[in-house]
């Protein structure tokens, strides 16, 4: 026996049978459901409360905030004439808040004064009593069709709001006027446009296109110098984004006209994502998933058919049961540094 077949022979008793090396670990894998105990909420956006142990959903069709048990047990947070479909949801739990992205798509049974497709504004509210805080109309800023859709929450506490009907991306302060962060033509196009986004602790935001499934990397402080991720793949129907740690994101996907992705895929960049790979892919089958969160070390998923409510009247839709369903553990993997 020579050399290289001694080394082989020793790499062959290292490895299982057949020397084949063992499959990495996934992140992706779904597990557990859990069904609202609530029919006809319809949300959009999902959010975790840690210190109450418990996620915080919007409905699209009641139009305010609900917070969710780990047995599906729903409890009405907020009771706010003013929300009339809530899709973005974001949890402020170092300063008590929760965030809501407030829109009309006629579907809500609270019409807005503004009218379909003219509402975007953003409302902060009492994480435990649900008490409003802060309001401020976002559409008022830019002339055209609106509708406030993702929110994500940096570290002092701003939130960032996408709006799918307009190419703009705004900035609400807590307590002070909200402004455009920026407004560009690559963010316009056909049907819904920006969607989720994650705001990155590198002082950037990642957001995703729907209608062509672009990914964004925009800097907060200088808006202008913001990119296309490069990643050699689209996210059509791109709809929630969830930053897991500086080098991974996890984009959900639905469908738009011409794509019917209904799956959640994990990126992983090491370069401050100027470019990204897509490790990891799980579909989630004709549930028209929206959006994810972490909670307590493993990732969830909500759905609800939103597409049926939106294809129809609010008063002739079947009235669904949502869920939110385990879909990925990050137990044992650490946070990774961006390099």
């Amino acid at each position: 026996m020579n050399c290289r077949s001694s080394a082989l022979l020793v790499l062959c008793l290292a490895q299982p049978l057949g020397c084949a090396a063992a499959p990495p670990a996934r992140t992706l894998d779904p597990g557990k459901r859990i069904a609202l105990d609530r029919r006809g909420l319809y949300p959009e956006g999902i959010a975790f409360d840690a210190p109450r142990k418990q996620f915080v959903v919007g409905s699209m069709r009641e139009g305010d905030l609900y917070s969710v048990d780990a047995q599906g047990g729903v409890h009405q947070l907020t009771r706010d004439r003013r929300l009339c479909s809530v899709l973005g949801v974001a949890v402020d739990s170092q300063r008590g808040r929760v965030w809501a992205a407030n829109s009309d798509l006629a579907v809500s049974r609270k019409p807005s004064a503004a009218g379909a497709k003219s509402l975007a504004a953003v409302g902060a509210y009492d994480l435990e009593t649900g008490r409003p805080l802060h309001y401020a109309d976002l559409g008022q800023l830019v002339p055209g069709p609106h509708a406030a859709n993702g929110i994500a929450l940096d570290a002092a506490g701003t939130a960032y709001v996408t709006d799918s009907l307009s190419p703009v991306i705004y900035a609400a302060p807590f307590g002070k006027p909200a402004s455009v962060l920026l407004r560009d033509d690559a963010f316009d196009g056909e049907g819904i446009n920006l969607n989720g986004l994650a705001w990155h602790p590198r002082g950037y935001l990642l957001v995703v296109k729907k209608s062509d499934g672009a990914l964004f990397r925009v800097p907060t402080a200088n808006p202008r110098e913001f990119v296309r991720v490069n990643v050699a793949a689209t996210f059509q129907g791109g709809d929630g984004v969830t930053l897991i740690d500086e080098r991974r994101l996890l984009v959900v996907s639905n469908h738009t006209q011409d794509v019917r992705a209904n799956a959640a895929y994990l990126l992983e960049s090491t370069d401050g994502w100027t470019t990204a790979d897509v490790t990891e892919v799980l579909p989630l089958g004709a549930v028209y998933p929206t959006n994810a969160v972490a909670a307590d070390g493993r990732l969830f998923a909500v759905h609800s058919n939103l597409d049926e409510l939106l294809s129809k009247s609010v008063t002739n839709v079947s009235v669904r049961q949502a869920s939110i369903l385990e879909i990925g553990s990050l137990e044992g993997l650490g946070e990774r540094g961006e390099k």
